[in-house]
């Protein structure tokens, strides 16, 4: 009889007889709040909620943990019922840091039963004042450390797009350079237009020419930024420049990284040249446990100065719109 009771229950499940449990995966919403402020060093915030829609109450185990000392800090199982109201879970300030601008950053893996996994990254941030007193203030910020997959890269200088619109609607900036001067020029590489993600240098030694690049943090353990793909080229006139894309160019770039150029014989012996650079990448905002990305401010004086001289270098082109503000 038993074995009968057996194969009967067997049947009736591949028939799909027997309801099957809901999935958590279908049922749990998790939403994440962005940006906050601690009220103190060991005060409490809400960092997402959890709302269970299913027909079935679940646990849900919540872990912290903090990606450079490599361990988790903090677990929680959190009760959620059936049809219930979204349940907030907090965040700490789980490390006290201890200079300005100090980042550390954490993961939040979420798991339910029914295989269901959801993984949200911040970072902790500190931000240290002094007020009228002479007293340092020390206020933490706690940040979403935002992905971005697939983001192309420049060289600092103008914008195609607001020297000629009809080339292209993306940010893509191109870098007027005098190759007579001897030594390093460096030039910020800045990723997604917001972010300054690493820098290129350009050597000139007598005749020759060599462009290498590095990413701001990738000697830091456990960097998270990867290269995709890389492009360079070099023009001898801004009116030579008719696409933009490397990969809708007809012909390869005759030019590479880390690549000896010579002045005479690939550039016909100008000296006054604009590089393009266009390289893609995937990477987070904090890029490393400890480490962020700065935000890339085009209009920041330095910046202006150095753009409206870039510009006075070149043949003489269309009018620049001004930039729009950051």
């Amino acid at each position: 009889m038993k074995k009968f009771l057996t194969l009967a229950l067997a049947a009736l499940l591949a028939l799909g007889l027997i309801p099957t449990p809901t999935f958590a995966q279908d049922t749990i919403n998790v939403v994440p709040v962005k940006e906050f402020r601690f009220p103190s060093e060991g005060g409490a915030m809400d960092v997402f909620t959890l709302q269970n829609t299913g027909p079935n109450d679940v646990i849900a185990t919540v872990e912290v943990f903090d990606q450079a000392a490599r361990h988790n800090v903090q677990t929680m199982d959190i009760n959620l019922p059936s049809g219930g109201e979204p349940v907030a879970v907090q965040a700490y300030v789980y490390k006290p840091l201890t200079h300005n601008g100090e980042v550390n950053t954490y993961s939040y893996t979420i798991k339910a039963p029914g295989g269901f996994t959801r993984r949200l990254y911040y970072g902790q941030k500190l931000t240290i004042t002094t007020d009228s007193n002479g007293v340092q203030i020390y206020v933490y910020d706690q940040i979403d450390n935002s992905y971005y997959p697939r983001n192309t890269v420049s060289a600092f200088g103008p914008h195609f797009r607001d020297v000629s619109p009809e080339l292209t609607k993306l940010w893509y900036m191109f870098t007027p350079i005098d190759l007579s001067i001897q030594g390093r020029q460096t030039y910020v590489l800045v990723a997604s237009n917001m972010y300054e993600v690493g820098e290129a240098y350009v050597d000139v030694n007598m005749d020759t020419v060599v462009v290498t690049y590095r990413m701001f943090h990738e000697e830091k353990q456990h960097f998270t930024t990867e290269r995709l793909s890389e492009f360079i080229t070099f023009y001898n006139s801004y009116n030579d420049v008719s696409i933009v894309e490397p990969e809708e160019m007809p012909n390869p770039s005759n030019f590479a990284f880390g690549q000896p150029i010579s002045i005479l014989n690939h550039l016909g012996g100008d000296t006054n040249v604009i590089m393009f650079i266009r390289n893609r990448i995937t990477y987070y905002e904090f890029p490393a446990p400890k480490d962020a990305y700065i935000r890339f401010w085009e209009n920041k004086p330095e910046y202006k100065t150095r753009r409206e001289n870039m510009l006075q270098m070149m043949d003489s082109i269309m009018t620049v719109a001004p930039m729009a503000s950051q």
